[in-house]
């Protein structure tokens, strides 16, 4: 019922000389009392906007003074016919709110004819479906919302993504009518950032977006009685370093909120914790997936190779995709969405690049049975194209501060571009929500941003830019008298370095002061110092045909071999039984091959490998059949990887099984390692 059915409403209370009731205009327009009561609540937010007297309800009864008044604001007030989308989305979030959808009330609400309404719910059902929801007909109730309360949710926080990121002013305003002003958002934002500082993480402003929309959803299904009753990956998730700190952080929203989470609820906020961008390049909570360290590896020598430049070597690279990936792979396996496309800049500025990422990604995808988005590529053309402008080697400088709302790839590229065209000292790349406190604290003369930041919210000067730097960003950059870079280095400041670190030589300390003057020019292809395979696995370390009776015995022996050589302490062999009770079948890298492993928690000394092979085949918990136990300790998650991929290589090979069995002691299996890496 909009403003033309109000007009009549008014013209037969005005005809009539009385005041109408609300089951009586109900009856004469064939409309429900919930209708009416709904146009009058916006009716007199009208009044009021415009210091009118509002229309009291009393006893169902209308009561006002000032019909002329009322008509004139209802003349004024413009129709607003809304589209077709924008009815759907408007029931799909009505039934994921409400359990239940009433096709007359629809239609009411609406001022559509119920055959629309039937149009409409095709349409809902076929986006209910995707979550593996149903609309089932209940006898006097109309339609009602079938499925796990997990998929409802996320269904839920999908379409409040779609409204959020679309143009719809009526649909945004119903999403703050029904949901979000509900719930204030001071407690949960608290709770998030409490929960960041616990496990060292800055999420960006996508992903904080996210949350905050999901523990709004969170605190509004639970008062309403719904509750998540179980979820997929409870061991995993449970185990993981972000569940015990947002479990410590669980408190501030409880007591903010009044309300009581079960230990399910903690989990689901912890997929989303997971699951979100983060601008730690060092942060990853998949240090057990060790497969795909290999197979990134694989597709940077891939990916120089099709573009005949050899980035294969730097290590910001693998770092950062290894960073972007992973979260990437959890966030596809889980269905958590985090939409933020830059795909179109990406195919107009740089199609070759994205047409070779798409097909290097090809490997990852089957090996980890997921399919990457256009958007998904796109972020991953970033990195590459980052580690290419490394590649090319290039008085006071102005301090800015970088903002992008989507997470570390983009920052990254955009920084490496500014660096490069202009002589600036990015201090820190950050969320927006950050940028109040970093000006605060930093000495900052510059914002840049890739993202609205309103006039304000900061006393420095912004300057919003594209992800990518066209030719007006840096019209835009030079109109506040950022001078071009040089392309020049201080051949005194050189010397200097050098001086400083030749009396008694030391490579770290030269390494870090060059890379400080020469920033992002020098590219460091130094993983790290050139030990050999040899360095970390020797005879010592070597079981050949031991009798074990499982798999768990056969950790404990090889595990011993590094005990022995005090590379690692007893507790790392009971965390990589662990890890293999969890990810198992992710470890079997090769035919028969199991490569166990633990996260590094203080219990590692330095990296080492040691090797047992059994006298028959065990099955691990996964089923896999495996006789060949590689196990390996990494001090810092790098030195490991040269000394890993050889194995991996190697275990690899046609016939290494057939190798292996012949070997009758542990200098035979070091005679066979010669043979195939002499160098």
């Amino acid at each position: 019922m909009w403003s033309s059915k109000l007009i009549e409403v008014f013209d037969y209370v005005i005809e009539n000389n009385k005041n109408a009731t609300i089951k009586e205009i109900a009856s004469k327009f064939n409309i429900s009392q919930r209708s009416v009561r709904y146009e009058l609540e916006k009716l007199n937010e009208k009044l009021v906007m415009n210091e009118y007297q509002e229309i009291e309800i009393e006893k169902g009864i209308l009561k006002f003074e000032n019909l002329n008044e009322i008509r004139e604001i209802l003349e004024s007030y413009d129709q607003y016919n809304i589209s077709s989308d924008e009815r759907e989305s408007c029931i799909i979030l009505k039934t994921l709110l409400d359990r239940e959808i009433n096709q007359r009330e629809i239609s009411e609400e609406l001022d559509i004819s119920k055959t629309t309404v039937k149009g409409h719910l095709k349409e809902v059902k076929k986006f209910l479906e995707k979550y593996n929801l149903t609309l089932d007909i209940q006898y006097r109730k109309g339609l009602e919302l079938k499925g796990k309360e997990e998929n409802i949710r996320g269904a839920l926080l999908k379409i409040l993504n779609v409204i959020s990121r679309g143009n719809s002013v009526y649909l945004k305003n119903k999403v703050k009518e029904l949901i979000l002003d509900r719930i204030d958002e001071v407690g949960i934002k608290r709770f998030i950032n409490y929960c960041q500082k616990l496990i060292e993480i800055i999420i960006s402003d996508e992903a904080h977006d996210i949350i905050v929309n999901y523990l709004k959803i969170s605190l509004y299904m639970n008062k309403k009685g719904y509750t998540i009753e179980s979820i997929k990956n409870e061991k995993f998730l449970s185990e993981t370093k972000e569940y015990k700190c947002i479990k410590k952080g669980s408190p501030i929203l409880e007591e903010w909120y009044e309300v009581e989470f079960s230990k399910f609820e903690y989990l689901k906020i912890t997929d989303y914790f997971l699951g979100s961008n983060t601008y730690n390049l060092n942060y990853s909570y998949y240090d057990n997936w060790v497969e795909i360290e290999v197979i990134v590896k694989n597709m940077i020598q891939e990916f120089s190779d099709k573009i005949e430049e050899d980035i294969s070597q730097d290590k910001v690279l693998l770092e950062g995709l290894l960073n972007h990936i992973k979260p990437t792979i959890y966030r596809i396996k889980n269905h958590i969405e985090l939409e933020n496309s830059i795909y179109k800049e990406i195919l107009e500025s740089y199609s070759h690049l994205f047409e070779i990422a798409e097909t290097v990604i090809k490997n990852l995808e089957k090996s980890m049975g997921v399919k990457f988005t256009e958007d998904e590529i796109s972020f991953l053309v970033i990195h590459f194209k980052a580690a290419m402008d490394r590649n090319v080697v290039r008085s006071e400088k102005a301090k800015v501060i970088l903002v992008c709302g989507s997470g570390y790839g983009t920052s990254k590229l955009l920084a490496q571009q500014i660096k490069q065209y202009y002589d600036v000292d990015i201090v820190d790349i950050i969320p927006k929500y950050m940028l109040e406190k970093v000006v605060a604290k930093e000495c900052v003369d510059l914002v840049l941003t890739t993202i609205d930041i309103e006039k304000g919210f900061t006393s420095k000067p912004i300057i919003k830019l594209n992800s990518i730097l066209n030719d007006e960003d840096k019209k835009k950059i030079e109109s506040y008298g950022i001078l071009k870079n040089s392309k020049k280095i201080s051949m005194k400041s050189l010397i200097e370095v050098i001086r400083k670190n030749s009396k008694e030589l030391n490579e770290k300390s030269l390494k870090r002061d060059l890379q400080s003057l020469l920033e992002g020019f020098l590219v460091d292809d130094i993983f790290h110092d050139n030990n050999t395979i040899f360095d970390y696995l020797r005879s010592d370390r070597v079981l050949i045909n031991e009798k074990v009776k499982d798999w768990r015995e056969a950790i404990e022996k090889v595990g011993n071999l590094l005990i022995k050589s005090k590379s690692i302490e007893e507790s790392y062999i009971k965390n990589s039984i662990k890890t293999i009770e969890e990810f198992g079948g992710y470890m079997v890298l090769g035919p028969q091959v199991v490569f166990p492993h633990a996260r590094t928690k203080g219990d590692v000394n330095e990296t080492g490998f040691a090797i047992l092979t059994s006298e028959e085949p065990v099955s691990l918990p996964s089923g896999e059949k495996v006789s060949v136990f590689i196990l390996f300790s990494s001090k810092d998650n790098k030195e490991h990887l040269d000394t890993f991929m050889k194995l991996v290589d190697l275990s690899n090979k046609d016939g290494f099984i057939e190798s292996i069995k012949k070997i009758k002691k542990s200098d035979d299996f070091i005679k066979l390692l010669k043979r195939e890496f002499p160098d």
